[in-house]
């Protein structure tokens, strides 16, 4: 059953929604090399999927030291262009 009362001007009744044409990104130089990057990569090689940037940081949290050796953690890949930039992007 659908409400269809007005509240406080509010009217509560579902509403249509409609399917749009998505526009395509746009092509800029800096879009096709990333798109050429992106095309020739092996398929076992780690690679960002924002910057398609192939350098990678390898990071760890939550290690303990046991015996004067670190031990346990969990183990992220990070990318390091975004990470310059700022930015947290996990790869694997």
């Amino acid at each position: 059953m659908a409400v269809t009362s007005v509240c406080q001007g509010y009217d509560l009744r579902p509403m249509k929604l409609t399917v749009i044409q998505g526009t395509p990104a746009p092509d800029t130089p800096v879009e096709r090399v990333r798109k050429r990057l992106r095309a020739h990569k092996p398929p076992e090689m780690l690679q960002c999927l924002r910057c398609a940037g192939r350098e990678v940081i390898e990071t760890r949290t939550g290690m303990v030291i046991k015996n004067g050796r670190p031990q346990g953690g969990m183990r992220v890949f990070l990318c390091a262009t975004c990470h310059r930039n700022g930015e947290r992007v996990v790869i694997a």
